[in-house]
C-alpha cells in the first residue's frame, strides 16, 4: 500500500515484518466463518493498518489508497 519496507529501515530485525488486515472484520462474522487467506487478508504496514481502523468506520483498502499522499 505505502510500500514501506521494514528490512530497508531496520535491517535484519525488520525482515518479514508486516501486519495483516481482514477485509471482512472478524467481529462481524459468525463462528462458522472460515478465513480464506487469499480472499480475506491483505498485507499492510502497521501504520496503514492503524489508519484503516481509525475512526468509527473501517476504511477499505481503496479508500485509504486515495488518502495516501
Amino acid at each position: 500500500m505505502c510500500n514501506f519496507n521494514f528490512e530497508e529501515k531496520y535491517g535484519e530485525h525488520g525482515q518479514g515484518f508486516i501486519h495483516v488486515h481482514h477485509i471482512h472484520p472478524i467481529a462481524e462474522q459468525s463462528e462458522e466463518y472460515n478465513v480464506d487467506p487469499v480472499r480475506d487478508l491483505r498485507p499492510v504496514c502497521p501504520n496503514c493498518h492503524s489508519m484503516l481502523h481509525r475512526g468509527k468506520d473501517i476504511l477499505s483498502i481503496e479508500e485509504l489508497r486515495k488518502l495516501l499522499k
